[in-house]
């Protein structure tokens, strides 16, 4: 139960940093970039260099450089959806998406049956997302946002990237993470060092051939950068102790994993940010737990 908790911490703690972000005047996209760059570095240093050079080879590395190509886009992309709709909804598309690797799984592997469990959280997940992300006209106009259909769309379609992203990436990691192709912590720090290393060559090489992304390598945005890649980080580190340490079913291990990040989040925002949730956003949260709770009741 430890390393749950102090996974949940380090996971409500990352989302944290991109809401303090535009406060510390850190620069998100090159922040990001250096994130990439600290959390590959401390991957392979605690894999091992030799042994993560060893596993270049295996099936397992092409799908980190797919994940990869989408890695530095999708983290941006959480992190403005942290800072323009607040923790509880970036928390709710990020670890819903779990829906979506659940239904390849239910349609691709025999050995992963359909239950109504699984059923009622995919029906339950996407209005959960829309009514998390989205604001009623009336708080609308009284944050000051602009009206109309433009405002309500644009705050739809942010968390619906981070949802689709989100789901493909956990896609991967979960396709990926059977016996069959890891083995070890080394096995899965490997894997992670590969998009976490993908994305910092894509960031580095828009640095240096993009002049529009030339970095602003200031204090607040390389502090903000290394905190960033630390946590990151430390997020995977804590992940995989859990799995390692809980006497549950993986089945099991992810909704807990998920109920606890949502609510920690959520509550995060609510006291730390001043972050005020409308009834719609309740609405969201709360289908969204009811999901969770129903797939943890499965087991």
């Amino acid at each position: 139960m430890i390393a749950l908790g102090l996974f949940i911490l380090v996971s409500t703690l990352m989302f944290s940093c991109f809401r303090l972000f535009p406060k510390w005047n850190v620069r998100l996209e090159d922040a990001i970039v250096i994130n990439y760059i600290v959390a590959a570095v401390i991957s392979v240093a605690i894999a091992g260099p030799a042994y993560a050079l060893s596993r270049i080879g295996v099936p397992s590395t092409w799908a980190g450089v797919a994940m990869g190509v989408i890695f530095l886009y999708m983290f941006r992309k959480i992190g403005e959806c942290t800072q323009q709709l607040g923790m509880g909804v970036v928390a709710i598309a990020t670890k819903m998406s779990m829906v979506l690797p659940m239904l390849v799984f239910i349609l691709l592997d025999p050995a992963d049956s359909y239950t109504w469990h699984k059923g009622a959280a995919i029906v339950l997940a996407f209005p959960a997302v829309w009514f998390a992300s989205t604001q009623s006209k009336k708080h609308r106009a009284q944050s000051g946002a602009d009206g109309g259909l433009g405002a309500g769309t644009a705050n739809w379609k942010l968390p619906a990237v981070v949802f689709l992203g989100s789901g493909l990436i956990d896609l991967g990691f979960g396709w990926f993470s059977s016996p069959e192709h890891m083995t070890c912590d080394a096995d899965r720090l490997t894997f992670a060092a590969i998009p976490f290393t993908m994305a910092a060559l894509i960031g580095t090489t828009r640095w240096v051939a993009v002049p529009r992304c030339a970095p602003r390598l200031d204090k607040p945005t390389v502090l903000g950068g290394l905190i960033l890649g630390v946590v990151n980080v430390g997020s995977l580190f804590f992940l995989l102790s859990v799995y390692q340490q809980m006497p549950l079913s993986p089945s099991a291990i992810v909704p807990m994993i998920n109920l606890g990040v949502v609510l920690a989040t959520s509550v995060a925002g609510m006291l730390f940010f001043s972050e005020r949730p409308t009834l719609r956003n309740l609405l969201g949260w709360l289908l969204a737990t009811s999901a969770l709770v129903i797939l943890l009741q499965s087991n």
